[in-house]
């Protein structure tokens, strides 16, 4: 997480409120524009922890807020030296956004969005939400959300198959993250949770 957070806090004073479709076209370009790359490739790549679902209509400032209360709680440590260790696949800068056709690929299975997801490495799946849960009327979160219960789904079956269920699953499946913290344990306003229900 530390490269998205070194991102932000530098252009900070650019940025204000805006969201992705500011970002993409008036950071993430510029700084890979000569070599044509992704973001990530630029800023040295990690492998990935967990994978960031997330529509570009939500403010950075509340999408980062979001990500580091994720990392915080995932990491269990408040130390920003810990939580900025943990690896988010975000589109907007994994991807290569001069290669978008070829990151797409083909079949869905062959999007870095369906591969990132399904790698051995992905922890589980953290879903940046505002107050509207305006990314569930999002036909690629809601693929994103469909990829994560079936990889849910076909791990409980694997472990259910070998007879011995892990103490803790190698895919969490998913986080419901919010600028207050994780749905999931209770770090996020009633209405939110009512909106999801909705």
């Amino acid at each position: 997480a530390f490269q998205l957070f070194d991102l932000y806090d530098f252009f900070q004073a650019f940025i204000k409120g805006r969201n992705m479709y500011y970002i993409d076209p008036n950071l993430v370009r510029p700084l890979t524009k000569r070599y044509r790359l992704s973001f990530a490739e630029r800023a040295g790549p990690s492998q990935v922890d967990y994978f960031i679902s997330h529509w570009w209509g939500t403010p950075f400032m509340n999408f980062c807020e979001s990500v580091k209360r994720h990392a915080i709680h995932m990491s269990h440590s408040e130390d920003e030296g810990q939580w900025k260790k943990i690896a988010y696949w975000i589109c907007t800068f994994s991807n290569n956004q001069y290669r978008v056709k070829e990151e797409l690929g083909v079949t869905h299975q062959e999007s870095s969005f369906y591969m990132a997801l399904h790698s051995n490495r992905c922890k589980g799946t953290a879903m940046i939400m505002d107050e509207e849960a305006s990314l569930l009327k999002r036909s690629w979160c809601l693929f994103e959300l469909l990829q994560t219960v079936r990889k849910t789904q076909s791990e409980a079956a694997r472990a259910a198959e070998s007879g011995s269920l892990p103490k803790s699953p190698r895919f969490a499946g998913m986080f419901f993250c919010t600028k207050t913290g994780v749905l999931n344990y209770g770090h996020a306003t009633v209405e939110l949770a009512m909106k999801i229900g909705e």
